[in-house]
């Protein structure tokens, strides 16, 4: 069958003629005319457009220039064998119109998607974008769509490519997260290679349908409230250097003073804190541990050279073996045995003289038994 620009034969009578009709255009991908077209009918195409004749449901011939268009037994050779056997006016088939400019779309998550994250586990994410798309074969997007899937509107091709992109993003990022371990918070940085990752995955399945996605934009993924929420978390205290029961507490006793700030009476200033206390206190014996060893981490501690064991540098007596705690820079005191200081001339707990002197050869000695000169015993 063969279409052409031409006039109606001798006898012929034309009937009709029929175009897009401009309010229904904007960014609809297609229009299917709501009539069939009858013999001698002529359809006229604007330079944007496609036209595919269908006949049975097959799409016959696409018409990829504007002007014009008459289906005569002049233009159209078949119609000499068919129209002997027809007797009066017979609907020949019916007429598609395509866009051929490109066209724009927004797709999203209809659900979260499910990604696993090394610090934040399993999270639930929303993609949202922004995509544009044209028609580069007219005869293959009615073929597949109209013929195949017995699609006859713009939304349900659009729904299409949105869930072909929202797959696609998923495959992207768990192609990212495999070969490059991406994390959460690197995902801003990896917006630009996701967004060619998925051109290059629908590239492929757009053109089987003779479509072409010709950008992506705008591509945002949001994790849920709770998730930004203790980034935003690990952020503050990053930047404060401050563990999470710090952090919390802090944000506590804050809470109490902006309370007390806006003229809240007493009961109001004491249940803020009571709940600045249920967030030191309710956590139990979890937050005195975190407590303690944030304390512990900042003390100096020392080693006892009786057992070995570590205590605090300010400890008199050892918590293992009980003994008095003797530090490198220390002496025990002749008399009590306390530790003190090397250059102490008097014991701090009982007064005692440090520094005697030995009965033989007058040198001064520090906590000694015997002397270090003579070996006389003190």
């Amino acid at each position: 069958m063969v279409f052409g620009r031409g006039k109606s034969t001798a006898g012929d009578v034309a009937r009709n003629t029929y175009t897009w009709p401009n309010e229904y255009k904007g960014e609809n991908i297609m229009y299917r005319l709501p009539t069939n077209i009858y013999y001698n009918d002529n359809i006229v195409v604007m330079e944007d457009e496609f036209a595919v004749f269908l006949r049975d449901g097959k799409a016959m011939h696409v018409f990829d220039q504007a002007g014009r268009y008459a289906l005569t037994t002049q233009n159209v050779p078949i119609l000499r064998t068919i129209l002997p056997a027809i007797t009066g006016v017979k609907q020949l088939g019916e007429v598609y119109y395509v866009q051929r400019r490109e066209l724009r779309g927004k797709f999203g998550t209809p659900e979260p998607l499910t990604f696993r994250d090394a610090d934040f586990g399993l999270v639930r994410l929303r993609v949202f974008g922004q995509f544009s798309y044209k028609v580069v074969d007219a005869l293959q997007f009615i073929t597949q769509f109209v013929g195949t899937r017995g699609w006859s509107s713009s939304e349900e091709v659009v729904e299409w490519l949105r869930s072909e992109l929202i797959q696609s993003v998923n495959d992207a990022l768990g192609e990212l997260k495999r070969d490059k371990n991406l994390a959460l918070v690197d995902m801003p940085a990896y917006i630009n290679e996701i967004e060619q990752l998925v051109l290059g995955k629908i590239d492929s399945e757009a053109k089987r349908y003779g479509l072409d996605i010709t950008n992506l934009a705008g591509i945002t993924i949001t994790p849920p409230k709770e998730v930004q929420d203790a980034i935003d978390r690990r952020g503050a205290m990053g930047a404060l250097g401050v563990n999470y029961m710090e952090y919390q507490t802090g944000k506590a006793i804050e809470g109490v003073g902006e309370g007390a700030a806006k003229g809240g009476n007493g009961a109001a200033s004491l249940a803020g804190l009571g709940a600045g206390a249920g967030i030191g206190l309710g956590m139990g014996g979890a937050m005195g541990q975190g407590m303690q060893q944030g304390s512990s981490q900042k003390e100096i501690m020392v080693k006892c050279q009786e057992c070995g064991a570590l205590a605090p540098q300010d400890a008199k007596f050892c918590k293992e073996c009980g003994k008095p705690m003797v530090r490198a820079d220390t002496v025990k005191c002749p008399k009590c045995g306390m530790a003190i200081p090397a250059e102490a001339k008097f014991c701090r707990e009982c007064g005692a003289p440090t520094k005697a002197k030995c009965p033989k050869c007058g040198k001064e000695q520090a906590g000694a038994k015997f002397c270090n000169e003579c070996g006389t015993q003190l």
